[in-house]
């Protein structure tokens, strides 16, 4: 598997106790059926308990599932703090690659500035791929049909 889809989200718990809780819901109803049709069903109290009981179940249900996918404004924030860092290191290497192109300078200069301007470029892929692991923190699913898309438009 690729690099991408090692690390599980943060939300994975939710998500399991999500089906937990969609299962336990289910039962609490298959319960309450087969209990009201006995030969001596409960008492229409415990009916209602039971009821109950798979009303509240279902609705923690959809509040473990409600996170799936949403984006956490710490995690946006950060994710675009990052960007907006690159796009400074994308300027000075923009800036580096027209100084090297457009000036005559001697070979000693332009060595350097190819090793500033290689400086520049790996901040940019660090950046890049702590951007996309930001994006990954809250919604994994999403890079990985990302990266797929990609490499399908790569190949």
């Amino acid at each position: 598997m690729a690099w991408w889809g090692t690390k599980r989200p943060h939300w994975s718990g939710l998500k399991w106790l999500g089906i937990l809780l969609v299962i336990l819901g289910i039962a609490s109803a298959v319960a309450l059926a087969y209990l009201g049709n006995t030969t001596k069903p409960p008492p229409a109290s415990t009916q209602a308990l039971i009821a109950l009981v798979a009303v509240i179940v279902q609705i923690a249900a959809a509040f473990a599932f409600s996170r799936e996918g949403k984006v956490d404004p710490a995690h946006a924030q950060r994710s675009v703090a990052r960007l907006i860092s690159m796009l400074g290191r994308a300027e000075e290497a923009r800036l580096m690659a027209e100084t090297l192109y457009e000036e005559k300078l001697p070979g000693s200069q332009v060595r350097s500035g190819n090793g500033q301007l290689s400086t520049h470029l790996s901040y940019l892929e660090q950046g890049y791929a702590e951007a996309i692991e930001d994006w990954r923190a809250f919604n994994s699913s999403a890079v990985v049909r990302a990266m797929e898309t990609q490499e399908k438009l790569e190949s």
